[in-house]
């Protein structure tokens, strides 16, 4: 099993698909796979897809939905298998979801790019003051005991004792 991550911030049409670029030493044009094909029978995790520019996130259409990836560039053309599982994440328009809206409403990604996942899970962080600030105090307390020392498993050695 494969597995590639990439941020929708980060990515282009041609670094998740495949680029045609002139070889140095001889001028002559190479295929390079993008994260999509190099995916192949794997999973390709996109992190902040709404981040995606429209025209990037536009090139991912066909290889979700024909699981290849064509390219005509530079007297190339190929057709490169891009069968692999999408696993995207994308945030809230506003920072937070509104049950009123439509999943693409709340997180501003076209119905044709959302109706080619075939799951989508909505995560919704409710704000609870008393139980995120008793979260909070113990993640600091596991950071302070982390740096502490003695903390996780660690015993002072002969001579190290304060005294």
């Amino acid at each position: 099993p494969r597995g590639l991550i990439t941020t929708g911030r980060g990515s282009t049409a041609a670094g998740l698909t495949a680029a045609v670029v002139r070889e140095g030493g001889t001028g002559s044009f190479a295929l390079e796979a993008g994260a999509l094909v190099l995916g192949d029978k794997g999973v390709v995790c996109i992190d902040e897809m709404d981040k995606m520019r429209d025209e990037d996130r536009g090139a991912i259409h066909p290889a979700m939905e024909q699981q290849v990836v064509s390219i005509a560039k530079g007297g190339i053309v190929a057709t490169l298998n891009a069968r692999t599982s999408i696993l995207a994440a994308a945030n809230p328009t506003l920072g937070r979801y509104n049950p009123y809206q439509t999943i693409a409403q709340n997180i501003s990604l076209p119905v044709t790019l959302l109706s080619r996942f075939d799951l989508i899970f909505v995560l919704r962080d409710i704000p609870e003051s008393d139980r995120d600030s008793k979260m909070a105090e113990h993640i600091l307390r596991l950071h302070l005991a982390a740096g502490s020392p003695g903390a996780a498993g660690e015993t002072p050695a002969a001579g190290d004792a304060a005294g």
